[in-house]
């Protein structure tokens, strides 16, 4: 099954499946974290980004579905922008369904004309976690300068 599933559901900005292609190619910054560099299997789209993999391991060679998304909520019902663990007890969330997840900002766009044609990279921090994604703006024209997401990982 390819990438997809879920782009263009309600509080979904973004679906693929990526391959773990390199980890760590400027070294080891710190204890816990890795960079892992990824290309998607269906839109094409480059990936590098920070995993705590003390909690979630990647390694070269694995697959993962990643998802970014604007609410945890599977209706789409829109985020208060606070996380309160009571209020989702009794209900199901994206994060029931993904094994890593991480809340994050988008803080910076690129837009480049390549011999591959148009290419916009979005930049999110994850609390200090980095994430670049390029690709197709098309693709990634529901992410938007300073507005909060949700990053949604598992493993294919």
């Amino acid at each position: 099954q390819g990438g997809g599933r879920m782009a263009g559901a309600e509080g979904t900005l973004f679906d693929d499946i990526f391959e773990v292609l390199d980890k760590d190619p400027d070294g080891r910054k710190f204890e816990k974290v890795s960079r892992v560099v990824c290309r998607s299997d269906t839109f094409d789209m480059d990936l590098k980004l920070d995993v705590n993999v003390d909690i979630y391991p990647l390694e070269v060679g694995e697959k993962f579905t990643m998802a970014l998304a604007s609410t945890l909520a599977t209706n789409g019902a829109a985020d208060t922008g606070t996380y309160n663990p009571n209020e989702l007890k009794n209900e199901s969330t994206l994060m029931d369904i993904y094994e890593y997840v991480m809340h994050g900002k988008v803080f910076k766009f690129n837009e480049s004309d390549s011999s591959g044609g148009m290419r916009v990279e979005v930049y999110v921090s994850f609390g200090g976690l980095l994430m670049l994604l390029s690709g197709d703006p098309k693709k990634l024209e529901q992410l938007q300068l300073d507005s909060s997401i949700y990053l949604l990982i598992r493993k294919v």
